[in-house]
């Protein structure tokens, strides 16, 4: 009987073992995929715990986050250093099991990114996967008798230090281009003025309001069910609103485009049938030749009908300090900064619409020719 029982551990062990592997490798793959997002994400934390200096170093630092997750991972299913990884991943859950607790008790984050863009979790969701990861690696450590490695050191070195390798190189190559797997909701081949619907019977937002009224000279609160308006001699004092469950958002929120006077032109923009929409958060981003490049894009775009507008978030310093960098002219517009992130992770970066759906994409380093544009009608 006792040798069935640990019969079953070893085999839970090994499962165990197989799934936490899996886990570190799908979710470190996942964020390397778009890690400026992820970056992005990091910098979240960093405003959250005052240390908003190392927003510089958020990209490079997510990478290198990443690229630990998997190199664990395989690690971990190799059975290659088996006391440094367990400790390493002990330790690292540890660390991220604080922090989603942290943001889903104070509600400081509303998603941890830890799948990216391809899983949204809640804070409590990010907190209880991360104490089931805990759990698992507790198991492991306990019983890491029972990892045995799956060959000697001297070819499992190698394993680990090629995917190691890969995994970093494809962090540099979705860094300097763009996600190799898009999930957001400007993805080629969706249609932004879909994705801004709100589907008929969409729960909405429920707020609670507390109401204060002053009665017999005394400041008092009151909900909406006791209606202090009809109290006899009550005064208006305040009134405060808690948000007490979200209802829908469209994949596509906060999306306008509107010129320097405040002009809205977002509908223009979205049925025109077909349009180029460089995305510049900052003008002053980006090399001094795509910058040129976008000049020969907008001339030849110009003479065939095609609409173009620079998207930016910039104040109106930087926009005169672009001008007077690269002259004047430039059909500028203003679009929310977190909403150009989302759009095209590159800065600047260009993003071919069709009467609103997205044809194809384009980062900084690797725009097209201006003769793409001949091409009429194109398809998906």
């Amino acid at each position: 009987m006792k040798s069935f029982i640990e019969s079953v551990i070893i085999l839970k062990t090994h499962f165990f073992r197989v799934l936490t592997s899996l886990l570190f490798i799908f979710s470190g793959f996942i964020k390397v995929n778009d890690p400026k997002g992820f970056g992005y994400k990091l910098e979240e934390y960093f405003g959250v715990f005052g240390i908003d200096f190392l927003n510089p170093i958020a990209t490079g630092l997510a990478i290198s986050i990443c690229v630990a997750e998997m190199a664990l991972g395989i690690a971990l299913l190799l059975g290659w250093q088996k006391r440094f990884t367990l400790w390493s991943l002990l330790l690292m859950m540890v660390f991220f099991t604080f922090l989603t607790f942290y943001s889903a008790w104070f509600n400081k984050v509303t998603d941890c990114g830890c799948f990216g863009d391809f899983l949204k979790l809640t804070p409590w969701q990010s907190f209880s996967k991360d104490v089931v990861l805990l759990v698992l690696v507790g198991w492991l450590f306990w019983r890491q008798h029972n990892l045995v490695p799956l060959g000697p050191g001297r070819v499992l070195a190698p394993i680990f230090a090629v995917f190691s390798l890969l995994s970093l190189g494809v962090g540099v190559y979705t860094y300097q281009n763009l996600p190799l797997f898009d999930f957001l909701p400007y993805a080629v081949g969706k249609s932004i003025p879909e994705g801004m619907k709100v589907p008929e019977g969409a729960p909405q937002d429920v707020y609670r309001d507390t109401w204060y009224y002053k009665v017999n000279g005394t400041v008092q609160e009151f909900t909406t069910e006791q209606a202090p308006w009809d109290i006899t001699g009550a005064e208006f004092v305040d009134r405060k609103s808690v948000l007490v469950s979200k209802g829908y958002q469209p994949p596509v929120h906060d999306f306008s485009i509107s010129n320097i006077d405040g002009e809205d032109y977002t509908e223009d923009f979205l049925l025109a049938g077909r349009c180029l929409l460089v995305t510049a958060r900052v003008l002053r981003d980006g090399p001094a030749d795509a910058w040129e490049q976008l000049r020969a894009l907008r001339s030849t775009a110009d003479s065939l009908g095609v609409r173009f507008a620079i998207l930016t978030a910039s104040t109106p310093e930087e926009i005169k300090a672009f001008e007077t960098a690269h002259g004047i002219g430039w059909p500028l517009y203003i679009t929310d900064g977190t909403t150009l992130k989302t759009m095209l992770r590159s800065s600047p970066g260009l993003m071919h619409l069709k009467k609103g759906t997205v044809v194809n994409k384009w980062p900084a380093g690797a725009l097209p020719k201006p003769d793409f544009l001949l091409q009429s009608n194109p398809v998906f």
